[in-house]
């Protein structure tokens, strides 16, 4: 019922901005939605996070562009500040350690091609040692990472952010 509430608040305020949330909405999800083991992180972690700025709720999907540049700038370790993103997602769960996912929509194709070679370049590291997958499906990315959740949550999570990524797209790239 949560979740539900939230993607109707996240998609109203996406109206108003004059933003089509329909991207990046699948995404947004409670811990338990991933996996059984993950809750959704308290808001009061934001401060710590350096996120009380933009951050208003767990998971949030905006367009507002504070918001936007924040989450790009974390998700990309400062190389997006927002260029070309339209709409950006974050949330943070945790089990006995976190699982993050930062969601970033491209305004054009020409934009999620260049996003797409910045994050798998910041990324790959991380992916080669499976503590992160960059995930696309047209202009719209999905960053998930953890910090050493269980095999089975981690598979879990992703399949997970996969079928809610790919939810009736033609082109699954």
């Amino acid at each position: 019922m949560r979740t539900q509430a939230l993607r109707l608040v996240c998609t109203l305020l996406l109206f108003v901005a004059g933003c089509a949330p329909a991207a990046l909405s699948p995404l947004v999800l409670d811990g338990p939605e991933l996996h059984a083991s993950l809750t959704t992180r308290k808001l009061e972690d934001a401060a710590v996070l350096q996120l009380a700025g933009v951050l208003t709720s767990n998971p949030q999907l905006s367009s507002d562009s504070g918001f936007v540049d924040m989450i790009s700038r974390i998700g990309s370790q400062d190389r997006m500040r927002g260029q070309g993103v339209r709409t950006a997602l974050y949330a943070l769960y945790k089990a006995d350690v976190q699982l993050g996912l930062y969601g970033f929509e491209a305004a054009t194709q020409a934009d999620a091609d260049r996003i797409e070679g910045v994050l798998r370049d910041i990324w790959s590291h991380n992916e080669s040692l499976d503590r992160t997958r960059v995930h696309r499906a047209g202009r719209v990315f999905a960053v998930v990472w953890h910090d050493g959740v269980s095999p089975e949550c981690w598979q879990a999570a992703n399949a997970r952010v996969l079928e809610r990524l790919h939810r009736g797209r033609a082109d699954p790239r």
